[in-house]
């Protein structure tokens, strides 16, 4: 009997030292607790008792997600030593790589992808680690998730690849990084917009020069048959036009319905954008579809200073 109460006080003290619950399903919950604290001597201990390394809340959040989002590099790596599912999903379908690449917590990811992490797992929405990583700029995580063997050329489920965000978005580094592993500068999306045009069309002057020094074609064209000085002048990205024309876009190129990019910017009233294309050669005297001349468009619009500019160019109706 004496050694029986021994033993239990034995126990009960070792349990009160380590901080950990005595009951086995407070234990369960408890190790989601310490591996987000990054608690590793009490995550081993809890293991070692036989505590599931599987074990996960309501929503799905494993303990591995949860010393993933908090970057316990080394929680991570006991869990999956005991037996982690290293690609298990939450309730929204994220893994534990997920929610590294989209914090950019890098020497966690690398734990996972050693231990087999699948980067091509995407969740419920369509992203894949590779796409959180890339749409956020981490061009290190970028870097890491392509050098273990995942497509620089892939695409989300909108078909856009992940160069063609990283272009939208003028990152530049991950555009280089995309590029330096072997990305398709010519891949299009489901509308056929390159990485170039979605430079230009948001204005990214560098990435568009980036692009184009890569490789990139100037006249490439979507399904409408606009090209990236299409978009440029219909977004009133003037520094990008220039940009576009000083490397030989073509600045008298129609769209599908026969409208030509000057009609664009008389239009759209774009001052600067009239000068530029003038300037660099655009036809005056050309009609869009309807036989409507870019003056035409200027009286149409109202546009005083364009139409004298119209005019002083050479236009007619």
């Amino acid at each position: 009997m004496l050694r029986h109460l021994t033993a239990v006080l034995l126990c009960g003290t070792l349990l009160g030292l380590a901080g950990m619950p005595a009951h086995a399903e407070d234990q369960v919950s408890y190790l989601l607790t310490v591996s987000s604290k990054g608690d590793l001597a009490t995550v081993k201990s809890l293991l070692d008792s036989g505590v599931n390394p599987n074990t996960k809340d309501a929503d799905g959040i494993t303990a591995l997600m949860y010393a993933t989002r908090k970057d316990k590099a080394d929680v991570a790596l006991a869990l999956l030593q005991k037996g982690a599912d290293v690609n298990a999903k939450d309730a929204g379908g994220w893994t534990a790589l997920m929610l590294a690449a989209k914090k950019n917590f890098v020497a966690t990811a690398k734990v996972l992808l050693d231990h087999g992490a699948d980067a091509k797992v995407r969740d419920e929405s369509g992203w894949s680690a590779l796409g959180m990583a890339a749409t956020s700029g981490y061009h290190e995580m970028v870097a890491l998730l392509v050098q273990h063997g995942i497509d620089p050329s892939s695409k989300s489920d909108d078909g856009r690849s992940i160069l063609m965000y990283a272009a939208r978005n003028g990152d530049i580094e991950t555009i280089k990084t995309l590029l330096a592993q072997g990305a398709d500068i010519a891949a299009r999306d489901r509308f056929g917009l390159t990485a170039l045009i979605y430079a230009a069309r948001e204005g990214n002057v560098d990435a568009v020069t980036l692009l184009l020094g890569s490789g990139a074609k100037i006249d490439d064209q979507d399904k409408t048959k606009w090209t990236a000085l299409s978009w440029a002048v219909k977004k009133s990205q003037t520094e990008v036009a220039r940009a576009l024309i000083e490397k030989g876009a073509d600045v008298n190129h129609r769209d599908s319905e026969g409208t030509p990019i000057l009609q664009y910017a008389v239009s759209d009233g774009n001052v600067d954008m009239v000068k530029l294309l003038l300037a660099s050669g655009a036809d005056v005297k050309v009609r869009d579809q309807y036989g409507l001349t870019a003056l035409v468009y200027a009286l149409k619009g109202k546009k005083p200073e364009i139409v004298q500019l119209i005019k002083d160019a050479g236009g007619s109706y």
